[in-house]
């Protein structure tokens, strides 16, 4: 079973994802902000983190900086309100981007096409 953490410090948001994700059969963490998400990642491995840009005191592009350092296997799509353009630009080189506005089909796609267990119709695309 895949696993997924959650880093949103909108505890609505994270409340909807955790549903969410847990119904599509995955297993997943929430942590409320970047320090929690680092302990909970010292801890245990994941395949994927769902990570918001604005959180107070560690913003989401200082969490992906050590993510690409010392989790170099974790898969991260950018969950933000921020139009995608902005997020490529704050946040260059993760694995997918996500408008909080595009609707949930859409995460649940993207999320997926990450993990590998996405339909044929969407690996021809």
């Amino acid at each position: 079973m895949k696993k997924i953490i959650v880093l949103d410090d909108e505890e609505r948001i994270r409340e909807i994802y955790v549903r969410l994700l847990t119904s599509e059969g995955y297993r997943v963490k929430e942590a409320p902000s970047a320090i929690d998400a680092h302990e909970i990642l010292k801890r245990e491995k994941f395949d994927l983190m769902l990570l918001d840009i604005k959180m107070p005191k560690v913003n989401g592009s200082e969490i992906h900086d050590v993510i690409e350092q010392f989790h170099k296997n974790l898969k991260v799509i950018v969950a933000s309100i921020y139009p995608l353009d902005v997020q490529k630009r704050v946040i260059p080189g993760a694995y997918d981007y996500y408008d909080k506005s595009q609707g949930i089909s859409l995460l649940v796609e993207k999320i997926r096409r990450a993990l590998g267990n996405g339909s044929y119709e969407e690996d021809e695309m």
